[in-house]
């Protein structure tokens, strides 16, 4: 049942892991590359570059040092809510088709 439940809703949790991920794990002083695949490969910068410590920012509401970081950080988190809440949406809906009638 729960590994079912898993599989259904793999998305949902993996967007969340990665909120939950940036808002405890990323750290907004560090100035090494962290994962950026470009800095590892010896590019000096990259088109997302401080986005992840960017959406850290955001997520604690400090708005101006999200922006100064990257300024896509801040509709990232707007995306990232909005597509866990239609997975949400989605899936009530789903179980609401799935009952037998005269159930709510």
């Amino acid at each position: 049942m729960i590994f079912r439940w898993i599989y259904r809703n793999n998305e949902l949790l993996i967007w969340v892991a990665a909120l939950v991920w940036i808002y405890f794990a990323v750290d907004p002083a560090s100035t090494g590359p962290g994962l950026c695949v470009f800095h590892r490969l010896g590019f000096d910068a990259c088109p997302g570059c401080g986005i992840g410590r960017s959406m850290h920012a955001a997520l604690h509401f400090q708005w101006a040092l999200s922006w100064k970081f990257h300024w896509l950080g801040i509709p990232a988190i707007g995306i990232i809510l909005h597509r866990i809440y239609t997975i949400i949406n989605y899936n009530k809906t789903k179980i609401h088709e799935q009952l037998p009638d005269g159930y709510a």
